[in-house]
């Protein structure tokens, strides 16, 4: 707190330079956000510097004041300090629309912004710590039961539901409240509450962000391994064709002297590969009477009775044969004529049992219920058109 306050005395005239700064950025960043403008053409990316070169600039001023800091809370951070905190994760956003799909250090630039926002809001106990890819890694590498993998896809479902709600509840609490918390019409206890929100936001989209950029930094250096190896760039090729077939085509182009067009290389394989047998039509008919007279006129289609037809469908092992279709016909029978009151007191009998014998198998099917339902609760699942 006394950082906090020592810095809005250092600042002094700095105070109204730096809100109108931030104020400026903030506004680009807005009109980007909802610009109907190509996202590749020269208009719209020289708003992304603008409005970068102005949190830049901010964020100097921030540092020569020691405006924060990590020994604070964040019920010390005063209010006119408060949007300051968003300007590592406005530079990641702005990070993120640059058009330059081909330079990782773009990328890896987001992803330090986005890296540091979540490390400052931790620093202020808003959210947890980033795990470390090391964490990350050993998470991945143990092997989880399935029932574990089950209870942790469930959870994760749950966690995405609830954070699309809590984004949306807030963007709609900031598009009544942006106006006036931009012309400084509203009081500090407003204006605080908006700008906690929008940390609240920011943290979510930071957490996503950090997702998507890892999976296009993999996608850019696939992209420049394949132009580098003189070979056109196909996204989808990028993800579904191993990376054995890209040496191959390397290699290959090279050797016969001319280029491949994207997904080229799959030709020479195909090529080599025997051509399957064509289908050959047939006519099922009902009876041996159709067969004949379906046989005089299509004499070159062969033709077969149903029967006939099972028959070669039991030889060959796609059909039952009449033995076990027999035998499945009266365990159901059978299964279904049994009263169910008795049926019903039996799997109570055999429960019982298991439960004093304290069968493990049975005790260890309980216990992942039990844990199954207390991450998924009753009624889960496709709510549409629920109120």
């Amino acid at each position: 707190m006394a950082e906090g306050n020592t810095a809005e005395g250092a600042a002094g005239c700095e105070d109204k330079k730096l809100s109108d700064i931030f104020l400026s950025g903030w506004n680009i960043l807005d009109e980007l956000e909802v610009s109907e403008l190509p996202f590749n053409s020269s208009e719209f990316q020289n708003k992304v510097k603008t409005a970068m070169r102005l949190f830049e600039e901010a964020t100097v001023i921030v540092n020569q004041v020691s405006m924060f800091s990590a020994n604070e809370l964040i019920d010390e951070v005063s209010t006119d300090s408060l949007p300051f905190m968003l300007l590592p994760y406005f530079l990641a956003k702005l990070t993120t629309k640059i058009n330059n799909p081909n330079n990782t250090d773009v990328l890896d630039l987001g992803e330090i912004y986005f890296k540091d926002h979540l490390q400052r809001c931790q620093e202020y106990d808003l959210c947890e710590s980033p795990k470390s890819k090391e964490e990350g890694q050993n998470n991945q590498g143990s092997k989880l039961s399935e029932q574990r993998q089950l209870m942790e896809a469930a959870f994760n479902r749950n966690d995405k539901i609830a954070q699309y709600r809590r984004i949306k509840e807030i963007d709609e609490y900031m598009d009544k409240m942006r106006a006036a918390i931009k012309n400084r019409t509203a009081d500090d206890e407003v204006r605080r509450e908006f700008f906690l929100k929008y940390l609240d936001k920011s943290i979510i989209d930071s957490k996503q962000e950090l997702e998507s950029l890892r999976v296009m930094k993999e996608l850019a250096k696939l992209r420049l391994a394949r132009l580098s190896g003189g070979e056109a760039v196909n996204e989808i090729d990028i993800f579904h064709q191993p990376k054995h077939n890209s040496a191959s085509s390397t290699s290959t182009s090279r050797g016969h002297g001319h280029s491949h067009g994207p997904g080229h290389h799959h030709n020479h394989q195909l090529s080599s590969a025997p051509k399957p047998k064509p289908l050959q039509p047939f006519i099922i008919t009902r009876n041996a009477a159709q067969k004949a007279v379906f046989g005089l006129g299509y004499p070159s289609v062969p033709i077969m009775t149903v029967d006939e037809f099972y028959q070669k469908r039991v030889d060959e092992g796609i059909f039952p044969d009449e033995e076990k279709v027999a035998k499945m016909n009266q365990a159901q029978a059978i299964a279904a004529a049994r009263d169910p009151n008795e049926q019903e007191d039996e799997e109570k009998a055999l429960e019982e049992q298991q439960v004093e014998e304290d069968d493990p198998e049975y005790l260890d099917r309980m216990r992942r219920m039990d844990e199954y339902k207390d991450v998924v609760r009753r009624g889960d699942g496709n709510r549409h058109n629920r109120s």
